[in-house]
């Protein structure tokens, strides 16, 4: 074994994770601040008599530091890895590929330029705004003046050998995805081993708070309104009407509402925080208030860009993070026995035949390869993936799964991602015994299992299923949860109830 001399080892995760800790700071402040706003109208609508979620067991840590640090780890490692690598990409390609060409520099400052327009092309959005105009520049020119001094070093033959296996995977991996990508590697990658079930439990406990700090309106579950301009007291209550189907929620003596509501003449004037933005004709409105509700959420939306980007970054970003970092481990743990080059180039390879087996692991264990025939020996069957896909035909055939007979063994599965899609399946179910395992399932200790129970209690369309939804709503610690609650209340044909 040969001396480690760090101070002639340089490895881009170093840049990269300062731009990370930048975004991490941004998406913190972002966080608590959305947290903290939302605490205000959660609050408003509890102290109104309305069901406000998240409730009540979970408002209280809208107002903690740890939720928005936590929730702030999204946008790190989706936004902020997506510009903090793109910024290192275009550092190392300006200073080694067109050794500072100001033309080429010219054409990265245009894309940086649009971007942030872009990015506030629909009002100034102060804090999305910020991750490009603090995280980009920075890293650009913390690259461009290292890359040619610093970089790791490789001989003329190798030279692009340890950039080749990214695009490769991601060409491999992209052959992969489809709507059902997510759930399979949280059923497959995650949930089968120790860690990966403590991944998916804080992506679920903490994923609602930066979600809600950038949804459209038409996202969020629950809007506020007022209707206090409103001089007419029957076009008032056919307003209060409408809007309370549509989840806007009409709160009294309140200033900042997600929409205020005026009357002018026979003209109805949408305003949000003094700022008008739709005039819509009274009758106009009565007749159809989800279009003009539509109209009004997209007028008022300054995060549509920025959440495109979140996205992007999200199935871009996030693994290239994932590789560069283990990439970064494994080249110290060889630069111990190789030289720097060959260092570089272990890490490469040992990168790629890493996500290679993974790949060939999710794809083997994918429920969707299995071609079911006889579905009662497929729920019998000792392979987890095998039984999955039975329960997913059954649910697809919209068959009753109460009438297998491994149904009872089913309940008592192991596996969470077994007892998810035996929920699911339970939705098209119609005996009654189906709706009374619903009920227990809302105590199952996986956030994913009770939240599914919820929704198929909703699908079943027996409203009997309401008054339990509700007391567990009130007593949840589980914002996922009761986000699913909620949803299926109103799919069941509950409503919010009006104020005196």
């Amino acid at each position: 074994m040969r001396k480690l001399n760090l101070t002639h080892t340089y490895h881009p995760a170093g840049i990269l994770w300062g731009g990370l800790l930048i975004a991490q700071v941004l998406a913190t402040i972002q966080v608590y601040l959305s947290n903290i706003d939302l605490y205000n109208t959660a609050s408003a609508l509890n102290d109104a008599g309305y069901l406000a979620v998240p409730h009540v067991m979970v408002m209280s840590s809208l107002q903690t530091f740890w939720p928005a640090f936590g929730g702030g780890l999204f946008f790190t490692c989706s936004i902020g890895a997506g510009i903090a690598l793109g910024s290192l990409a275009a550092g190392w390609i300006w200073s080694r590929l067109f050794l500072g060409n100001k033309f080429v520099l010219f054409v990265f400052l245009a894309v940086w330029g649009g971007l942030l327009l872009i990015s506030n092309i629909h009002g100034l959005a102060l804090l999305p705004t910020a991750y490009f105009v603090l995280i980009a520049p920075a890293l650009f020119l913390f690259t461009a003046k290292w890359a040619t001094q610093a970089a790791i070093q490789t001989t003329p033959k190798l030279k692009w050998l340890h950039l080749i296996p990214i695009p490769l995977l991601a060409l491999l991996w992209l052959t992969q995805f489809n709507s059902e990508l997510f759930v399979d590697l949280r059923d497959n990658l995650l949930l089968p081993n120790y860690l990966g079930k403590k991944f998916s439990r804080f992506y679920y406990k903490y994923t609602l708070y930066p979600a809600e700090s950038f949804k459209s309106l038409d996202q969020r579950l629950i809007r506020t309104c007022s209707l206090e301009n409103i001089t007419s007291s029957r076009l008032k209550l056919q307003l209060a009407n409408r809007l309370l189907a549509n989840d806007y929620l009409p709160l009294p003596g309140i200033s900042r509402v997600d929409l205020n509501i005026a009357q002018k003449g026979n003209n109805l004037v949408f305003s949000r925080h003094g700022r008008k933005v739709l005039q819509i004709k009274a009758d106009h409105f009565l007749a159809r208030p989800q279009k003009a509700l539509q109209k009004y959420s997209e007028a008022t939306d300054r995060h549509g860009a920025f959440r495109q980007f979140t996205y992007l970054s999200l199935l871009i970003g996030f693994p290239v993070l994932i590789y560069i970092n283990l990439h970064f481990a494994l080249y110290y743990l060889t630069a111990w026995f190789l030289s720097r080059s060959n260092s570089s180039i272990s890490a490469s390879i040992l990168c790629l035949m890493i996500g290679l087996l993974v790949l060939i692991y999710c794809q083997a264990n994918r429920s969707s390869n299995h071609q079911i025939k006889n579905i009662s020996e497929a729920l019998a069957s000792e392979n987890l993936s095998i039984r999955i896909a039975a329960i997913k035909s059954i649910q697809q055939k919209k068959l009753d799964i109460t009438d297998y007979r491994s149904y009872h063994r089913l309940l008592k599965s192991p596996h969470p991602q077994e007892r998810y899609w035996l929920v699911a399946a339970l939705a098209v179910s119609r005996s009654q015994e189906s709706s009374i395992e619903l009920l227990k399932l809302l105590e199952d200790k996986n956030t994913n299992v009770r939240s599914m129970a919820f929704q198929s209690l909703g699908l079943q369309n027996h409203r009997q299923a309401i008054k339990p939804i509700l007391e567990k709503i009130k007593i949840s610690h589980d914002w996922y949860a009761q986000l699913y609650a909620y949803k299926a209340l109103r799919s069941l044909g509950w409503q919010q109830k009006k104020l005196p």
